[in-house]
């Protein structure tokens, strides 16, 4: 049978909800919107990351998407910081960034400092946007923002992708209300990794990217993350109270099945806590 991939709530609906969301002390609400895309509220900020609401197409005009969008990024009303954590298409995608900064003129951006350029040359202004550095934490009122380290295409050589010796490739742990939420972006794992979110201290919500990679997605170009089973291994060294498979279904040639996480985690470490979502889903997370 055909695998098919539909929004659990999507539109005015799930647009509606999110606008409306007012979590109480020690909670953070949490949205999928798909691959690698969450909606964050944490400390009363709402954080968009690597969400992408447009059309991904390949070289023939094809969409390479399993669904369509949730809603078009003009339709969005509540966003205080939109998050990229690297320059590929399904995380930073102007076709998606551009309107959603017009439809939200006080949205600031979040992006790996190296790519500021690529915002500003589309027309965002260059005081919505800040340059992230790994390590140097942000400020942004009651939530923190602390850029973290991450190895997408020089696995073998483990060590993360620079220019001018600054990142092109983070991660991002969210802290506030004193909880700590950890968006992997892409990566492999590997001891530096869990080296520097070990010296972040504990973490309340892991999110993991479990796509992993074969030799057939490589050949046709596509760079692979972590596996299922590095992902389990990473929240149980860190280790993470609440762990979230990601970054595997929106395109069916680098796509995964999230239960291998599951089963994975409960072959390894049985008494961890894991969540797998449904595109459109809310997740209520309480320390």
């Amino acid at each position: 049978m055909e695998r098919q991939l539909s929004w659990y709530k999507q539109g005015e609906a799930l647009l509606e909800e999110i606008e409306g969301a007012r979590p109480g002390e020690g909670e953070t609400w949490l949205w999928y919107l798909g691959q690698h895309g969450f909606v964050i509220n944490l400390g009363g900020l709402v954080f968009y990351v690597d969400v992408i609401l447009n059309d991904l197409t390949d070289g023939e005009g094809k969409s390479s998407r399993e669904y369509p969008p949730p809603f078009a990024p003009g339709m969005v009303r509540r966003v205080d910081y939109v998050l990229c954590t690297h320059n590929h298409g399904d995380h930073l995608n102007l076709k998606t960034l551009v309107p959603l900064a017009q439809a939200n003129p006080k949205a600031r951006f979040v992006v790996p400092r190296p790519w500021r350029q690529v915002l500003s040359g589309a027309g965002i202004g260059e005081d919505r946007i800040l340059g992230a550095l790994e390590g140097e934490e942000l400020k942004l009122g009651p939530v923190s923002i602390l850029p973290l380290m991450a190895i997408h295409t020089r696995f073998i050589q483990d060590e993360p992708e620079r220019a001018e010796n600054e990142a092109l490739c983070l991660g991002y742990l969210l802290k506030g209300g004193g909880l700590r939420v950890y968006h992997a972006g892409d990566t492999w794992v590997t001891p530096p990794l869990i080296q520097s979110l070990k010296a972040a201290g504990p973490l309340d919500i892991a999110i993991l990217p479990v796509n992993g990679t074969d030799w057939e997605r490589t050949a046709k170009g596509y760079i692979g993350n972590m596996s299922a089973l590095d992902a389990v291994k990473l929240a149980r060294a860190v280790p993470a109270d609440l762990s979230i498979p990601s970054h595997y279904d929106m395109m069916a040639a680098n796509s995964e099945n999230p239960a291998l996480f599951a089963d994975y985690l409960y072959r390894l470490c049985p008494e961890k806590r894991f969540h797998i979502f449904a595109l459109g889903e809310r997740f209520i997370y309480r320390k």
